[in-house]
């Protein structure tokens, strides 16, 4: 579930807004379409950026990290999990 989920953000942020309050409600979104509710989406999402569980509000962080580093980060971690299966 969790490389559907970071697979769907790193589609979903590549073309939109890159905003807080965008990437909050695109995340949802993506929660939503696997079956879960945003605290869920964001989980993968935090560990697979941040590299911890918890830390700073999550959107602002994307934020400030930006577009291409937030994706290539989802991407990494993709294929981390891709080449543990």
């Amino acid at each position: 579930m969790a490389a559907s989920i970071l697979r769907g953000a790193f589609d979903a942020y590549a073309a939109c807004e890159w905003t807080r309050d965008v990437l909050h409600e695109v995340t949802a979104e993506v929660g939503l379409a696997h079956g879960r509710a945003l605290g869920k989406a964001q989980a993968p999402i935090r560990v697979a950026v941040t590299g911890k569980r918890v830390g700073p509000p999550l959107f602002e962080s994307l934020e400030v990290l930006g577009r291409d580093e937030t994706r290539r980060r989802l991407a990494a971690a993709l294929d981390r999990l891709t080449a543990e299966t």
